[in-house]
């Protein structure tokens, strides 16, 4: 009796099939990735040109407009949003400019150039803010996430010494074990109080409206309780309705409509989410 070997053969061929073919297809996707890729990114530099030249011709208006295209299209990085708010800065408009700034130094945390940029806006604004203390210069030289990383190797160093001197198995460097403890405490305790305080800088937000003035009660009829500029700062409180309670930076506080201010850490008005 014959054996058929065709169903045999058939399948040696599929196997052959799927050793060549789908390598062959998954380099092809890779390849179709990466050109993809590299064309979206000089896509994105174009962009970014076009809006720098706008901007040194004077079109602060459309330059702006430009980046937050090219944000909204590619994703968000500090130099995107530092030429986004120098050109607000430029055309006159200071709520964006420092929400921007803010923005970006959420990034880049430390950046000489967007502070200094931030603080000269914020002067000819006549947004003055009382001389800062060196703690809190030292503090913002971090993000809250850099700050949380150093506390977060400092407590596994505690941790592991601590381990060791428990178990005895770093009985040679018993003193340089104590030590390393000490300042792995050390480190945690400077370093978690500047993670919280920058971590309650995320719930800042910015006044963009030139007109904007806050009321005693959440109410659009309601008394008002004084104007607020534009490009101050406010820490919300709590919402109501089309208002939020706030307090400003120079401790005014009451209620603003949400129209008013944005946000430093919700980028929806320029990500178009």
């Amino acid at each position: 009796m014959k054996r058929n070997v065709f169903p045999l053969y058939c399948m040696d061929c599929m196997r052959m099939l799927k050793m060549t073919i789908l390598p062959l297809m998954l380099c092809l996707l890779v390849s179709f990735w990466a050109v993809a890729g590299g064309l979206e990114e000089k896509a994105a530099i174009a962009l970014f040109e076009q809006a720098n030249i706008l901007h040194t011709q004077g079109e602060f208006q459309q330059a702006a407009e430009q980046y937050s295209s090219i944000i909204s299209t590619y994703g968000v990085s500090a130099p995107l949003l530092y030429n986004l708010a120098n050109s607000y800065a430029a055309a006159g408009q200071v709520g964006p400019a420092v929400l921007n700034y803010e923005r970006a130094l959420h990034l880049a945390p430390g950046d000489a150039d967007i502070q200094g940029n931030l603080a000269q806006v914020r002067k000819d604004a006549g947004l003055y803010r009382d001389d800062q203390s060196l703690y809190r210069r030292l503090i913002e030289l971090l993000g809250a996430d850099q700050w949380l990383m150093i506390a977060g190797c400092a407590f596994l160093c505690l941790g592991l010494s601590a381990l060791l001197v428990t178990t005895g198995a770093g009985q040679g460097g018993r003193k340089g074990l104590h030590w390393l403890m000490t300042g792995s405490l050390a480190v945690l305790l400077l370093t978690l109080p500047p993670a919280f305080l920058r971590y309650q800088d995320w719930q800042i937000g910015v006044v963009l409206a030139e007109d904007a003035h806050v009321v005693i009660s959440p109410f659009a009829d309601a008394t008002p309780a004084g104007d607020i500029k534009a490009g101050r700062l406010i820490r919300p409180e709590r919402e109501h309705g089309d208002y939020v309670l706030i307090t400003a930076e120079t401790g005014k506080s009451g209620w603003l409509a949400k129209e008013s201010f944005a946000l430093v850490t919700e980028m929806t008005d320029i990500l178009g989410e």
